[in-house]
Order: structure tokens, then C-alpha cells, then sequence
């Protein structure tokens, strides 16, 4: 596991919800505004993928969104949380996952 993976995933476990524990992983090691996404502000979305949109947008990886996107469909199916909860997963595996991906795709 990646330190930002890793780092998420603890920070899920100690009661942040999935937005403010990915943004945190990130924010020690890139300069983020400090503006953590709301957990399915949007459409219902899951908050680990709002929070790597935001961290893509705030890097300057903007053109990098959709690739992350399918890489969370390819991977989990879904993006609403809705229908990501119908399955034995857990939040913390989406906050983890997120931040693998955005470690790939912020390490090319």
C-alpha cells in the first residue's frame, strides 16, 4: 500500500467520513486549498470520488479526471454510494482504492 493509501484508510478508521479522510492522506504532501468536498454533494456521489476529482482540479490534472472516473467504474461498478453500499465492501476500501489511483495517476 502507498503511504497516502494508507494513510486514508486509518483516518476512515478513526471516524473522518471518506471525503476529509482522502483529502487529509493528500493534503501533507500537496499543497491543497484546504476545501474538503462534502460526501455525496453531488448526484449522490461517493465522497472518495469527489474529494480525488477535487485533488485532480486543485493539482492542475483536470485532464486527468475522466481516467480516474473509469478506473473507479472498471474497478467498483458504481459511483453512487447508494449502489456501492449494496455490496460487502466498505467505505474504507473506496477511500483506499481512490487513493491508489490517484497516486498512479498523479505518479506518471
Amino acid at each position: 500500500m502507498s503511504n497516502h493509501e494508507t494513510d486514508a484508510r486509518e483516518l476512515k478508521n478513526k471516524g473522518n467520513n471518506c471525503s476529509n479522510s482522502l483529502y487529509t492522506a493528500f493534503l501533507k504532501d500537496i499543497k491543497l486549498s484546504g476545501n474538503y468536498p462534502a460526501p455525496r454533494s453531488i448526484d449522490g456521489k461517493c465522497g472518495a470520488l469527489l474529494t480525488a476529482i477535487r485533488i485532480l482540479e486543485e493539482t492542475g490534472h483536470s485532464d486527468k479526471i475522466e481516467e480516474f472516473e473509469k478506473k473507479f467504474i472498471r474497478r467498483f461498478k458504481y459511483t453512487k454510494c447508494v449502489e456501492l453500499m449494496k455490496y460487502e465492501r466498505r467505505c474504507n476500501d473506496y477511500v483506499g482504492e481512490a487513493a491508489k489511483l490517484l497516486d498512479e495517476i498523479l505518479n506518471k
